[in-house]
């Protein structure tokens, strides 16, 4: 049974090839700088606040300061003095790390008052799930699950949350709602699903409302990725062209047979 992802569901809508390059094929491809510095403060965000609810979930409320240290220990390498930081600051305009880890103090101290002595309780953290979809399996994660007032809050941690970008969204949460209705089909009634973004003004659980037609739309595109024989490039149709890292690939690409 192949296995995919939330994220190559999301590459496979939009562009076929996109999903066979990068998920089937693992193709290498160019990674700039600032994305991977974009990539590692996220995940390193996310990392301590599951930590933060680890000890929680043990009845241990971790001091700010633990955060801070916390991030210390995973953002800057073993090795690294003093005067490394200091020169580094001055190297780069943007995504150095030591500019980096004063926004992280900011994002952790917020986080840090909002659910330090928040009513939640952290049920599960960092938990994976398989969800079949016809003859695919499709594997990710839970990133929290909250308790409060004989309500669970299915959670996923989301950096820079548009309301204009709604749309960007449903394919991940349609997924966490299928994978948990799945697991837990009798506590689904007493289940919203929502997200927390670190970056935001306001921190804490905000609902993402899963409408029926987001689940007709998901329903659509597992369908869709179980029947496609032959997965056709969108080439100079979607503005991804411009930057897609497989442009020298899909240029060549003449498989219609397949």
């Amino acid at each position: 049974m192949e296995t995919i992802t939330v994220q190559s569901l999301k590459d496979f809508q939009l562009c076929e090839r996109l999903f066979d390059y990068r998920h089937m094929q693992k193709m290498p491809e160019k990674i700039y700088s600032r994305d991977v510095y974009a990539e590692k403060f996220e995940s390193t965000i996310k990392s301590i606040m599951c930590f933060f609810f680890f000890k929680k979930q043990a009845g241990i409320v971790p001091s700010y300061s633990s955060l801070l240290n916390r991030w210390e220990k995973i953002w800057f390498p073993k090795n690294v003095n003093s005067y490394d930081i200091v020169t580094e600051q001055h190297e780069t305009a943007y995504g150095n790390s030591a500019s980096l880890t004063s926004r992280a103090a900011g994002v952790l101290l917020a986080f840090h008052e909002q659910y330090s002595s928040s009513p939640y309780i952290p049920v599960a953290i960092g938990e994976d799930y398989n969800l079949p979809i016809g003859t695919l399996n499709l594997q990710d994660s839970f990133d929290i699950i909250l308790y409060h007032n004989k309500k669970y809050y299915v959670t996923k941690f989301i950096f820079g949350y548009k309301y204009s970008s709604r749309d960007l969204y449903r394919t991940d949460f349609c997924t966490l709602y299928r994978a948990y209705a799945n697991r837990h089909p009798k506590r689904i009634a007493n289940t919203k699903f929502g997200f927390i973004d670190p970056l935001g003004q306001n921190i804490d659980f905000s609902e993402f409302e899963i409408r029926d037609e987001d689940l007709r739309y998901y329903d659509y595109w597992c369908d869709k990725i179980l029947n496609t024989k032959v997965l056709v490039p969108k080439r100079g149709l979607i503005s991804y062209c411009k930057k897609c890292p497989f442009d020298e690939p899909c240029s060549n690409w003449n498989s219609w047979k397949e």
